[in-house]
């Protein structure tokens, strides 16, 4: 019967599969429907972190944490919700000690064992699992359910374990439509749903799945683009504090132009293309804006010059009269991009 039992029903019948299923649709998704994202839950003091121990020895010690861990022995297998409520210290190099000439790479986790899938014990255990000593060591094999917590290289002859010699490799979940942590791009969920968020840790930016890709929508950042001016233009501005070139700059859906052109060779009569803003700046419907100038009335000229720019990205200039030769008019301005 595909229908499972619902959880914490009066007078039925749950089984350990069927509650790990009914608290597992809490956390993040997984996989499949069925399916948690396994992780440790974020909060203060670093949880499951390993650690070498103040003065380097053959240990290391795991801190407090509480997690989820993916049960994967059956397709509704669902998700354990477990707890370690004290620092664990873990042996590595007393039970197995380091190789003479080769190292070898151990792994600290979480594992969980269920009597239900044929394990011999029951419950969460944080342990060491020992790899193989080798010219090019590989991380060892780690069966049943578990969370990686940290790689542990043993070099050859070690007698001690040291902060250097510890790979963090934490994973962490969320609550179902919560923000979850991601150590980098590669620990970002392999199935988001549209609209999951992370946090990145690496780079301290919010992303979101917008269904094909992860994109920072707080902080999508282009940085400063330069805009080829045309001919009988130059981009310059009146002194050193002035940005050289034409620039655009595009920050989540608000875009700046920024920069001041010259006329060149001849006298303006009649409105000219000055730039071709790129395509992934462009507004979707003609922006305009006025900009002043440097000479203006010195010159017997306008003091302000009309600007367009269009779809297309066509920058125009409107002369109210003519703009004289090496007249400089500023070409500062934004917009918003329609979502």
């Amino acid at each position: 019967m595909a229908e499972r039992d619902s959880g914490w029903m009066s007078g039925g019948v749950v089984d350990a599969e069927d509650a790990r299923l009914a608290t597992g649709l809490l956390a993040a998704p997984g996989a499949t429907p069925l399916q948690s994202r396994g992780g440790i839950r974020p909060s203060g003091g670093h949880p499951a972190r390993v650690e070498a121990t103040s003065t380097p020895s053959k240990d290391v010690t795991v801190r407090p944490f509480q997690a989820v861990i993916q049960g994967t022995r059956s397709t509704a297998a669902g998700s354990y919700l477990v707890t370690l409520d004290a620092v664990k210290t873990v042996d590595v190099l007393g039970a197995a000690p380091a190789h003479g000439s080769n190292e070898r790479f151990d792994l600290i986790v979480a594992r969980q064992f269920d009597p239900q899938y044929a394990d011999s014990r029951s419950g969460m255990v944080v342990e060491r699992v020992t790899g193989t000593a080798g010219t090019t060591p590989v991380d060892p094999a780690v069966p049943g359910d578990h969370l990686k917590l940290a790689r542990i290289r043993v070099r050859a002859g070690a007698t001690t374990i040291t902060e250097a010699d510890i790979s963090d490799l934490r994973a962490y979940t969320s609550a179902l439509g919560g923000i979850m942590l991601a150590r980098n791009a590669t620990d970002r969920p392999l199935n988001p749903y549209w609209g999951f968020y992370v946090h990145r840790l690496d780079t301290s930016r919010l992303e979101v799945w917008d269904g094909g890709t992860w994109r920072a929508p707080l902080e999508d950042d282009t940085g400063w683009v330069e805009v080829p001016v045309t001919a009988d233009w130059t981009a310059a501005g009146p002194g050193g504090d002035d940005d050289p070139v034409v620039s655009v700059r595009r920050v989540g859906r608000a875009v700046y132009l920024r920069g001041a052109v010259t006329r060149r060779n001849t006298v303006l009569s009649q409105g000219a293309v000055v730039a071709t803003v790129p395509a992934p700046f462009r507004p979707l419907w003609a922006h305009r804006w006025v900009g002043g100038c440097r000479l203006g009335a010195l010159a017997n000229a306008p003091q302000f010059y009309e600007w367009g720019l269009l779809p297309d990205g066509r920058a125009w200039i409107f002369p109210e009269g003519t703009m004289p030769i090496n007249e400089l008019v500023f070409v500062n301005t934004s917009w918003l991009l329609e979502p």
